[in-house]
């Protein structure tokens, strides 16, 4: 293993950890000056999407949130006007952007940690500190379920270092690319990247391998009874 290689995997999955962020609607119209300020705290911003959830979809994102107190207004809430998702990057990225919101409670936020956030963004009303201005995942599986829910195709995986991309050519695409490429100079066809592109299809290995089809099954092996176990 080369030098460049030899962080171990819990490392190499805090470099390249995401969050879904959530810029709440009573925080909305601070949407720029809150994505600045994510930015320049060293967060990459990979995806953002504005949308306003119905009721029931804001059930759904909060669903563990379901029985308690706060679950009737958290959700009138997050349907009351439009909210942004972004899917934020960075080393820690999970712990990183809940320590820069600050405190759940906008009372707490503003009285311990004011250059917070929410102590900024936040609003305190008679109903409560429902209105904290943002959300992020408290975990990876729920960062991983929350940005599906916003970004369904989206790949959240581990995003390769710089050192490690010649690794992964060498490993998963140079022995099927390299005779490829090979071949589609001896044989120089007329649509070089059509041949290519069949030739890759021909020789995946990761294509499965087919058994026979059914009717070359012979019945003697598919009625055949199998001899008894011993008791």
């Amino acid at each position: 293993m080369s030098v460049g290689s030899s962080d171990s995997d819990e490392e190499f999955q805090s470099y390249s950890e995401r969050t879904l962020a959530i810029i709440k609607p009573e925080a909305y119209e601070d949407t720029e000056a809150i994505e600045n300020h994510i930015k320049n705290h060293g967060f990459s911003i990979l995806a953002k999407r504005e949308v306003r959830l119905t009721p029931e979809q804001a059930a759904e994102l909060y669903r563990g949130h379901y029985g308690r107190q706060h679950f009737p207004h958290l959700v009138a809430q997050m349907s009351s006007g439009p909210i942004v998702a972004l899917v934020l990057a960075a080393r820690n990225c999970i712990q990183k952007w809940r320590n820069l919101m600050g405190p759940a409670r906008v009372a707490e936020a503003q009285a311990y940690w004011p250059d917070s956030l929410r102590a900024c963004y936040g609003r305190r009303t008679k109903y409560g500190d429902y209105f904290n201005a943002l959300h992020g995942s408290k975990e990876h599986a729920e960062a991983l379920r929350e940005i599906h829910f916003f970004f369904p195709n989206m790949i959240v995986g581990p995003l390769l270092r710089h050192m490690q991309i010649n690794d992964y050519i060498q490993k998963h695409l140079a022995p099927t690319l390299g005779p490829g490429l090979a071949a589609l100079a001896r044989e120089r066809p007329a649509e070089p990247i059509l041949w290519l592109a069949q030739y890759l299809h021909r020789n995946n290995p990761n294509e499965p391998e087919m058994g026979p089809p059914s009717h070359e099954i012979r019945d003697d092996y598919r009625c055949h009874t199998p001899v008894p176990s011993e008791i």
